[in-house]
């Protein structure tokens, strides 16, 4: 699991009145929405007795601790204790790490790190979702007992579809012929060619033969986020993009989108999700037995063919991430977080301060430069 990166915590539309608890990356954090309407993300643990912030209230502008009732800020300092009173000075240690927010296509993106605003990556573009006139979008949510990464580069595997998804492709026309990626810092995409199985049901309106189908998988590490456009015909075009948050090292909550340009009315609905979520399940199926569960770092550890280019573009780019020491060392978390300590990942507002005038530890993470030499994929 990696810091200094954007994650998907909830639904926008889930945050209210009650303060919310959520867990990524194997901690709690507590979102919750002030009086003026703005979604805030604190580190969950009181800095006074460890109570939770996500079980409290929402008071005003801040979030009271249900314990003592001390009331923290969006920024995550405390501005009111009742046992001292209010007349009482707030000690400066008195505050919690507060994350960075955004509010996009329906979701709320935290990020969690101590970058400066202008280090930070960008969010994924997804130009569909603002475009109601001309796309149809449905949502929802899948939970997996499985390693984030894991998950998306079963997304940006094609090979995989004939076999695990028989309404997609064809086994006996398995064949992935050569395709180009396109990259940049934060990302990367291909296009490739597949021949659907015959149409059935409403399909038949789409397509009349088995002709060829273009497809283009691709990620952004922002959210761990998943892209797959597809074009059926020339006009009917589908996008499925999803966003895959770790709750800890071995579950993730995949928040989905699916939009289409065609069937765009209400009563098609119900067919898509149903469509959608029958995709979930068949992955999950193999997903979840995947060994060993976690991404290996060497490409030599798994056999790699032309076909998984674009998985293996995937594990180069999380790769440089971790050589910037910016990933979580599991193994210590366990051994310290574990009825032990309550730590937390490290926020911007850390890093200004130098670390000084906080209370808890930052989660230990991966010494930068520490994997060995780099493999290269297999041809």
């Amino acid at each position: 699991m990696i810091i200094n990166q954007w994650y998907v915590a909830e639904e926008d539309a889930q945050i209210g009145a009650t303060p919310r608890r959520v867990r990524m990356l194997g901690l709690d954090f507590a979102l919750f929405r002030d009086a003026a309407g703005q979604v805030h993300c604190l580190s969950d643990v009181c800095v006074h007795k460890g109570a939770s912030l996500g079980a409290g209230r929402t008071v005003g502008n801040c979030v009271e601790c249900p314990y003592h009732g001390w009331r923290f800020g969006g920024d995550g300092a405390v501005n009111y204790i009742p046992s001292l009173g209010p007349e009482a000075k707030i000690p400066t240690r008195a505050r919690v790490d507060s994350y960075p927010v955004e509010i996009r296509y329906g979701w709320v993106w935290v990020f969690l790190g101590d970058l400066p605003e202008a280090e930070r990556p960008p969010l994924p573009d997804f130009p569909e979702y603002d475009d109601p006139a001309n796309w149809r979008t449905i949502r929802g949510e899948w939970e997996w007992k499985a390693n984030y990464a894991r998950i998306v580069e079963n997304g940006l595997d094609f090979a995989h579809a004939p076999f695990v998804h028989p309404s997609f492709g064809d086994r006996d026309n398995a064949t992935i012929h050569d395709f180009e990626i396109a990259a940049d810092e934060w990302s990367a995409k291909a296009k490739v060619t597949y021949i659907p199985p015959l149409p059935r049901g409403i399909w038949k309106l789409v397509r009349k033969e088995r002709t060829p189908v273009e497809a283009s998988p691709g990620f952004h590490l922002s959210g761990a986020t998943m892209r797959l456009d597809v074009w059926l015909t020339q006009t009917w075009r589908m996008v499925i993009f999803d966003v895959n948050t770790p709750i800890d090292e071995h579950n993730t909550i995949t928040r989905w989108i699916m939009a289409r340009s065609f069937f765009r009315r209400k009563m098609w609905d119900g067919d898509s999700a149903r469509r959608t979520l029958k995709i979930f399940a068949q992955d999950t199926r193999i997903v979840e037995e995947i060994c060993p569960e976690i991404v290996p770092t060497d490409l030599r550890e798994e056999l790699s063919v032309k076909s998984d280019g674009l998985m293996n573009a995937f594990r180069l780019k999380r790769r440089e991430l971790i050589e910037r020491g910016w990933a979580i060392d599991v193994k210590r978390l366990r051994e310290e977080v574990d009825g032990t300590r309550a730590m937390v990942i490290p926020s911007p507002a850390r890093a200004e301060a130098q670390g000084r005038n906080f209370v808890l530890k930052t989660v230990p993470l991966v010494p930068a430069r520490s994997l060995p030499p780099l493999a290269e994929a297999a041809e």
